[in-house]
């Protein structure tokens, strides 16, 4: 997720506000801790995360970046879709981009040392935050809502629409059973996880020290373990699947 139309040095006070200021919404209580497994560091930053074929890949803004999960390595570093990149996902071969900078998706076909990315067709917000893969769908979620849309791979076309108990819902993670997500502006340094029938929210997990990543907004699953980063957030934190 990013803070529209503001300088970056807004953006920094808006997100500090939000952060000091936001109340939970009315979910389950936490009363669960994450279990970590392994830490690496971070760029401090983060737009949303996916892990594939051995390997975790980062948006940022202005970079996608291939890390080696052992040790947090940069090993590549590539340009993106657009001016500002949003989330990102691995499907059918094809490295898929949202973006802050328009309402665009964009499928990326890995081309030498980069990917050569075509808009396929729009998000159903004004800008998109997370972005995953089910089945043969690609999943985002934007701007402020508490919303699935579940979009066709072929054309961008919307397929159908999950409203949730979730709240302002940013990167999300399929696990085979449920999309894990975070919120912007509530549960500070947790995630849960969303039905995919009846967008119910689930309990509510924390990691250990919330306050070290109190905006997650990268969460990816790699058939075991969550992957989890965020803004202000100076690690990634491979913690056990609850």
């Amino acid at each position: 997720m990013t803070i529209c139309g503001a300088s970056s040095a807004l953006k920094g006070s808006l997100l500090a506000a939000l952060i000091l200021f936001t109340q939970p919404y009315s979910a389950v209580a936490a009363k669960n801790t994450l279990k970590v497994v392994r830490v690496i560091p971070h760029s401090g930053y983060s737009e949303g995360l996916d892990y594939r074929d051995g390997f975790l890949w980062h948006a940022l803004p202005k970079a996608i970046l291939k890390i080696d999960p052992a040790d947090g390595q940069i090993l590549a570093r590539y340009k993106p879709a657009t001016e500002y990149s949003e989330s990102l996902v691995w499907l059918n071969k094809q490295l898929w981009n949202v973006s802050f900078s328009d309402n665009g998706l964009y499928r990326g076909v890995p081309k030498g040392d980069s990917f050569v990315f075509t808009r396929v067709g729009s998000v159903p917000e004004v800008h998109a935050w997370g972005l995953e893969a089910k089945g043969s769908e690609l999943v985002v979620t934007g701007d402020y809502s508490n919303k699935l849309y579940f979009l066709s791979a072929k054309n961008g076309a919307l397929i159908r629409t999950l409203v949730t108990e979730g709240k302002d819902l940013e990167d999300l993670a399929w696990d085979g059973k449920g999309f894990w997500s975070s919120s912007f502006t509530a549960h500070r340094g947790m995630v849960f996880r969303i039905s995919p029938t009846t967008g119910k929210v689930g309990p509510l997990y924390s990691l250990p020290d919330p306050e070290s990543c109190p905006v997650i907004d990268g969460i990816a699953y790699d058939g075991k373990h969550l992957w989890i980063t965020g803004k202000e957030c100076p690690s990634i934190y491979c913690v056990e699947r609850p």
